[in-house]
């Protein structure tokens, strides 16, 4: 069960994307994918979970009922809260590292 004192603390209807001038460098291992962000000089390692989501921001800006509609068309099945709250700290955390932003209305 999901810990709600951990609670995610950003705006989940916002729409996110990757900025476009971000420039990653990316270098595909079996079990991990490793970014380099040119912009901040920072190296993140995401595992496919991780990658995975991010190739739909890629894909285009969007928001998290949006991610979740296009994770469970990649899964095709629904996906249960455990996962979608997963979703939700993956997305805080690329967030926090820079890897996306949100769009400003």
């Amino acid at each position: 069960m999901a810990d709600k004192s951990k609670s995610i603390l950003f705006d989940k209807t916002a729409v996110y994307r990757v900025p476009s001038a971000a420039g990653f460098i990316w270098s595909e291992w079996d079990d991990a994918s490793i970014v380099y962000d040119p912009r901040s000089g920072h190296t993140q390692v995401l595992n496919d979970f991780a990658r995975e989501l991010l190739a739909l921001y890629e894909d285009g800006p969007k928001n998290l009922n949006s991610l979740f509609f296009e994770f469970e068309k990649i899964l095709e099945t629904k996906i249960d809260p455990q996962t979608k709250e997963q979703i939700v700290e993956t997305v805080n955390g690329f967030d926090t590292m820079g890897l996306i932003e949100p769009v400003l209305k």
